[in-house]
């Protein structure tokens, strides 16, 4: 009798010259919570193909119970993740520790390095910017001099730890007050505020979240980049057609000539990126790229014109960054939407026709946030995709976070939509060394990030699709293998496109084996359909204990067969290949 064998691994497909974003499709070849594994061996040359069930996400932290997360990000010199949640307004978290409320929901974060100090940036749906300096939160009161109808507040003993943009507050400040300049070698602090009473001890309270107060940072327009710092500047994209910068060696501060404008495309810029030594603005159809020139005044950059690709971006939150690589979804001035990786500043597709239908298909009406990270040895791009618009201040971004993330990585993606969660469909995964795309179905990492450093190698995620408040983990180290997310089972998925062994003749199905690595839990099924998808046969189990875990007696069909290989339990499961043993009838 024949034996076919049949790699569980590939490229899911969907019908129709218009994607579904839905991910309960039943029809056609799929790969969901599904990751991919080549092992070669050096001596033969041949490779043993594999799929894996993905681990699952357990809890890091609960942050804050009821709300969305909008915004995720792991400094490197920190000790604990920034994060954002709320839809009006955000607030921000230092691990559990809540330093502060923005105006406006938080959109994007990047980190950067100033003098030795760490700090995250933050970008708002109003466009104003924010900042947290690493350590702002340690101290919170102080004690210094007021007096009325002045400015200031002196001798006060130690002001590390303000920083200008700060809220202040105390009896004897007048309200809304902010920090202006902090002038540390003669004790004082000026406020935005004036004081409303004398005092030789007045007891004043700063929150540590600090806000960008410069009159020529630009918080207009209705697409939101983030920063991107580069030479101790700090670039930031405006759809008015300028990229924008800070001095050198600041965030606060910006003059009304740190503009250039964007021109070599008559389109809006709606996102901001950084690879080598360059920057990179992304319009709705076009990329043009920036270099430091060492101008004195004015922007430092110069447009390095032949590098520009008539490619151009959805927005901020649907970039991201790994390593040098830079992946995005794109919206071509040719009208075809899609996903390009961008190395060595020039761009290459890499999503295929099904995917680039599914991604066009959200992107009329819907959000798509990117993020990357690395995990069991591969790297990955993932692009989680919403049915839920954003209101018009919604401009998201992505990097390492939101957007992008990696040990590495800078940028964090968020989602602007009005004053709810947004709705999940799936989550679009593409592993980046073998170029292959499966889908996953988990609704707990919009926003991912890694801590990569020292002995502690683990992925950080929160979602913009529930309203758990929490950070979650997948950290071996810590939590083992686990293969639920948050507590609740997933199932694994593979289904193979309709199969009819070469002929048309019956096909008498004696046995099929499973070709798995032998485990001591975990149950997968099998269910087959020889009508086209519409229904399937009762799943029949494998014994995963068994040396051979095989099934016999699986029928006949004449036309094709889809085989369904499903696997729900809280275990490992790894295979390679399905058996099939069959015998061929008449015609």
């Amino acid at each position: 009798m024949p034996t076919v064998r049949i790699p569980l691994v590939g490229s899911f497909n969907q019908r129709g010259l218009t994607g579904n974003t839905a991910l309960t499709l039943n029809e056609d070849q799929r790969f969901l919570n599904c990751t991919f594994c080549v092992v070669q061996n050096p001596v033969t040359g041949k490779a043993a193909i594999y799929a894996e069930k993905r681990p699952g996400w357990g809890v890091d932290s609960t942050v804050s119970s009821g709300l969305a997360a909008t915004a995720l990000i792991k400094p490197q010199l920190f000790s604990s993740p920034v994060s954002a949640f709320g839809e009006t307004n955000s607030a921000l978290y230092v691990g559990q520790i809540n330093v502060g409320n923005i105006t406006g929901r938080a959109l994007h974060m990047t980190e950067t390095l100033i003098s030795a100090s760490s700090h995250v940036l933050i970008k708002s749906s109003d466009g104003t910017g924010w900042y947290y300096t690493d350590g702002a939160k340690d101290t919170l009161t102080y004690t210094g001099f007021t007096s009325s109808g002045q400015l200031t507040v002196s001798t006060i003993a130690d002001t590390t730890g303000i920083y200008p943009g700060q809220l202040i507050t105390g009896n004897t400040i007048g309200a809304g007050a902010r920090v202006s300049t902090v002038t540390a070698s003669t004790s004082t602090i000026t406020l935005t505020v004036a004081n409303t009473a004398n005092s030789t001890g007045a007891i004043i309270t700063k929150e540590p979240i600090a806000k960008i107060l410069s009159a020529n940072f630009l918080t207009t327009g209705t697409r939101i980049s983030a920063f991107a710092p580069m030479d101790g500047y700090h670039f930031y994209a405006t759809d008015d057609g300028n990229i924008n910068n800070s001095d050198l060696n600041t965030f606060t501060s910006y003059s009304a000539t740190g503009r250039l404008a964007v021109q070599q495309s008559p389109d809006p810029s709606v996102g901001i990126a950084t690879q080598k030594n360059a920057i990179v603005v992304f319009g709705l159809n076009s990329k043009e790229v920036f270099q430091n020139a060492g101008l004195a005044t004015g922007s430092p950059l110069l447009p390095v014109p032949q590098l520009a690709e008539s490619i151009g971006c959805l927005d901020q939150r649907s970039i991201t960054q790994l390593g040098d690589d830079i992946f995005f979804v794109s919206t071509p001035s040719d009208g075809d939407i899609g996903v390009f990786r961008m190395r060595g500043l020039t761009s290459t597709k890499i999503s295929t026709p099904v995917v680039d239908r599914i991604i066009g298909t959200a992107a009329v009406n819907g959000a798509i946030y990117a993020s990357s990270f690395t995990v069991g040895g591969y790297p990955y791009a993932a692009f989680s995709i919403s049915v839920a618009a954003d209101a018009p201040a919604s401009d998201i971004l992505l990097e390492t976070g939101d957007f992008i993330l990696l040990e590495s990585s800078f940028h964090l993606v968020i989602d602007d939509t009005a004053g709810q969660t947004a709705a999940f469909v799936r989550m679009l995964i593409y592993n980046i060394t073998l170029n292959i795309w499966s889908e996953w179905d988990c609704n707990q990492a919009t926003f991912i990030d890694a801590i990569g450093s020292g002995t502690t190698k683990k992925l950080l995620a929160a979602s913009r699709f529930n309203t758990s408040g929490k950070v979650y983990a997948i950290d071996p180290a810590s939590q083992g293998q686990m293969f639920q997310d948050d507590g609740s089972a997933f199932t694994m998925e593979v289904r193979t496109s309709k199969l009819d062994l070469g002929t048309s003749n019956l096909k008498i199905i004696d046995k099929i084996a499973l070709i798995c690595d032998k485990q001591s839990a975990g149950t997968p099924t099998l269910s087959w359909s020889d009508d086209d998808f519409s229904t399937y046969s009762t799943p029949v189990a494998f014994d995963l204990t068994s040396n051979q875990p095989k099934i016999t007696r699986c029928g006949s069909h004449r036309n094709g067969r889809s085989y369904k290989l499903s696997h729900s339990s809280n275990a490992m499961f790894r295979a390679e290949a399905l058996e099939i043993t069959y015998r061929v009838g008449l015609s």
